[in-house]
């Protein structure tokens, strides 16, 4: 890789550059503060693992040439703020004595490449010795510091609970094996403005062959990305504008994987890793421990710096952790030495036991010093801490995960809490205002998936409020110490969130407004209500059928993209509501294995119904291939029939039709009276295909199995076809006949039902 071939302009790495003492001019971690004159300074620390000895260094340099803090962020670096321009170099240049660096912790790099931290695994180790590795091969090279945009990579243990593979341009989890380390790869992943989960690219990929597939992946970074615009020079948003396979394909033409490499990996799921305890007092394989230090927003003076790597020597301790969670945790402590070491962290006002508490809220830096932050999240991030620890409530309904961000660029990962407070501008209540926006429902344990927003530019005064209204509302709902997580996939999202919004009242920011749409009762009303729905999102006009009918609401799905993306929205806003699967008994094996993967990996609350008939009993009554004989009668049978019982006390069906699929759905609507009374429902009804593919891709559900094999529609076994690209999404039904419908949507079903 030549690094003339990715030349900028000199101006463009003005922002990133030091002019050393010997005249060298290097891209370093450096960024230029709000006050003229004052920058911040990155440490890269590979892996997050710091020698006692350079943790010590590291804070007498922070006495020296710093406003006195250290700042780990979510990419465990140190950062130092308040460096003068006339101590900038001299600062630089003492930190390279630690053997540490700043080069590549800022600018259009390949950045500091992170663990998890959230294991027992005592092969951690083995994981490091990768990342030390590709360190050396990327860290300070010309060549991989002029990229379009800067690029991330992360290596996961196989046990860690909380994996962040999904929101790195790479991201590496251990897969389980007796020999050689081998990874599941995920691509494309980040956050900010526009987030996007990555995909999976390949899976055991051994360690020999990791560092060749970076370099790789790289390469394709630095040709497709887009140079003419910083917003969209990430490699995420090539995956959107190419796809997977596209992408797949180009990084084999420049890396030639192992023969064990699996190159068209599926999609799924591996149960969650055994929870931690909450002590924060971990136990490793090789029986020693890790005691957490749980560090409020990552902010730590120079003197309790010190402190706390004296404490951990006398523990004997070899090094201590930066966590992606701004924590650190001090390795390989003896069964003998732990009570001490609590005792003395206690003593400090760094308990364990704060971990995954009130004590362990994630910041940036914020408008403190950061010229990007609309808000204030360094000061708030310790008065937040200190309301939720006040609280009336059982200590464990305070262990929700909070993050704070100063702007919506994301650093410190909101989208990925229980609750995140996401700084932001714009009108709340007619006022042009800063605030916080709240985000509520993010995951990674198990699962990854990215918070919902449902409120807006709250003041400081509404954050402390909605969270200490939280803690409240989650104890209210919860069973006995039940996690967050479990008691949303129990009571839905929006239950817990509209819990919350009744508990509190906003003094500047604001609630997301539901639908104030009445239940219509004729034609004329479905017609006007229909329009009014068109201004909300699928998502919400869900919403507004469940609030709206409730227990009288049928949803169905056939399991195309659509009918899966209603039932992961039916997860959130009702998990125990069912979507019914109609089993024709002529369903693609491949359907019937993605239900079970959808209902038993994912969650979605599926239930297969039928005629109750086998298919010997069907065709003793009815003959054999009666698809062929009489496809209508085939179908009124197999699912009109069945879809008549279903509707049988409802006031209301939801189905996953869409105007692009052409036929006589382009000019459906948002919702339809049916000749009986009951309203259909249709929230896909005005988004493309490509909409779909891309929300399943944000919650990280896999598409039906036959798609590749260019399956875009999928019904029944006999009458269904593949199409190549040029033909509509449902020229592959009932091939070469006039038939278009099935009877549960067509406008005859009328006749059909009698």
């Amino acid at each position: 890789m030549e690094p003339e071939v990715r030349h900028i302009p000199k101006t463009d790495l003005s922002k990133h550059r030091v002019l050393r003492s010997n005249g060298e001019v290097t891209i370093d971690g450096v960024y230029p503060e709000r006050e003229q004159g004052i920058y911040m300074v990155r440490v890269r620390v590979p892996g997050g693992v710091l020698t006692l000895r350079q943790a010590n260094a590291l804070a007498d340099l922070a006495a020296k040439y710093t406003n006195g803090e250290w700042h780990i962020d979510t990419r465990a670096n140190i950062e130092f703020h308040g460096v003068t321009e006339a101590k900038l170099v001299a600062f630089v240049e003492a930190i390279e004595t630690t053997g540490l660096t700043t080069r590549g912790a800022c600018g259009d790099t390949v950045r500091n490449i992170v663990t998890g931290s959230e294991t027992g695994s005592a092969g951690i180790a083995r994981i490091q010795r990768v990342v030390d590795g590709l360190t050396r091969q990327f860290a300070g090279k010309p060549e991989f510091e002029i990229l379009p945009r800067k690029f991330k990579v992360a290596f996961y243990a196989a046990d860690d609970r909380e994996p962040l593979h999904r929101i790195n341009d790479l991201g590496f989890v251990e897969e389980p094996s007796s020999g050689e380390l081998r990874f599941s790869v995920w691509i494309g992943g980040g956050l900010g403005r526009e987030p996007r989960l990555g995909d999976l690219l390949f899976k055991n990929v051994p360690e020999r062959s990791v560092a060749g597939l970076v370099a790789a992946t790289v390469l394709v970074h630095n040709e497709y990305s887009n140079r003419k615009n910083r917003a969209r020079a990430r490699l995420k948003f090539v995956l959107n504008d190419l796809g997977l396979d596209r992408v797949r394909k180009l990084i084999l033409e420049k890396w030639v994987p192992p023969t064990e490499v699996e190159q068209s990996p599926r999609l799924s799921l591996t149960p969650p890793a055994t929870r931690f305890s909450v002590d924060g007092v971990h136990a490793q394989e090789d029986g020693g421990f890790r005691v957490r230090v749980p560090i409020v927003a990552g902010d730590l003076t120079w003197q309790h710096a010190k402190a706390i790597v004296s404490v951990a020597e006398r523990a004997g301790a070899s090094r201590i952790d930066l966590s992606v969670r701004q924590n650190l945790s001090i390795p390989d402590v003896a069964p003998e030495q732990v009570p001490a070491l609590v005792a003395k962290l206690e003593a400090l006002g760094y308990p364990p036991s704060g971990w995954f508490g009130a004590r362990d809220i994630v910041a940036c830096p914020g408008a403190t010093s950061c010229r990007k932050g609309f808000v204030e999240t360094h000061e708030f991030a310790q008065v937040l801490s200190d309301a939720l620890e006040a609280v009336s409530a059982p200590s464990w309904a305070k262990r929700l995960r909070i993050s704070v961000s100063g702007c919506p660029n994301s650093c410190s990962q909101p989208q990925l809490y229980d609750i995140g407070f996401r700084g932001n501008a714009g009108k709340a209540n007619g006022q042009v205002v800063k605030g916080y926006d709240l985000l509520i429902g993010g995951r990674l344990y198990g699962r990854t998936l990215l918070g919902q927003q449902f409120a807006s530019l709250l003041s400081q005064h509404d954050v402390l409020a909605v969270s200490t209204a939280a803690v409240r509302v989650y104890a209210e709902l919860a069973l006995l110490e039940e996690p967050f997580d479990a008691l949303v996939d129990r009571v839905g999202l929006h239950a817990f969130a509209a819990a919350l919004k009744r508990s509190v009242e906003l003094s500047q920011g604001e609630w997301a407004e539901g639908s104030a749409v009445p239940a219509p009762r004729t034609a004329l009303e479905a017609e006007d209500a229909s329009a009014a729905l068109e201004l909300l999102s699928p998502r919400e006009v869900l919403k507004w059928a469940l609030e709206t009918y409730g227990d009288a609401l049928l949803v169905t799905s056939a399991l195309g993209a659509g009918g899966v993306l209603l039932a992961q929205y039916m997860k959130e806003i009702a998990p125990t509501h069912p979507v019914f699967l109609i089993n024709t008994g002529q369903l693609f094996d491949e359907t019937i294995e993605y239900y079970r993967q959808l209902r038993d990996e994912f969650g979605l609350n599926l239930v297969s119904v039928g005629t109750g008939l086998d298919e010997r009993e069907f065709s003793e009554s009815y003959g054999e291939r009666l698809w062929e004989r009489d496809p209508d009668l085939c179908c009124q049978l197999r699912k009109v029939r069945v879809l008549t019982e279903l509707r049988r006390g409802k006031r209301a069906w939801v189905a996953g039709l869409r105007r692009d699929q052409g036929g006589e759905r382009q000019s459906i609507g948002i919702l339809e009276h049916e000749f009986d009374g009951v309203i259909k429902v249709q929230p896909l009804a005005l988004v493309s295909r490509e909409w779909i593919d891309t929300e399943l891709l944000t919650y990280g559900l896999p598409q039906h199995p036959l798609r590749k094999q260019g399956y875009r529609s999928l019904g029944c076994e006999p009458c269904t076809a593949p199409v190549d690209g040029r033909q509509g999404e449902r020229e592959g039904r009932w091939a070469g006949q006039t038939k278009t419908e099935c009877g549960l949507h067509g406008r005859d079903r009328v006749g059909a039902q009698k």
